[in-house]
């Protein structure tokens, strides 16, 4: 059986991603998961961030 791996971040964005791409390319098996309430991407400023649901598609 093929050893799995997962990447964690609190928004599931940046640095995990780019590491679950990263494995992906190179035949690994890998999830990745965000541990915080809802993904926070950069808004108009630092106080308005644009912030989603884990479930939001890329369609929203």
């Amino acid at each position: 059986m093929p050893f799995r791996f997962a990447v964690v971040c609190s928004s599931n964005q940046n640095r995990s991603m780019e590491a679950h791409n990263f494995m992906s390319k190179r035949g690994l098996l890998v999830k990745s998961y965000g541990s915080g309430q809802q993904v926070k991407l950069p808004g108009t400023s630092l106080e308005k961030p644009n912030v989603y649901t884990f479930d939001t598609s890329y369609e929203y």
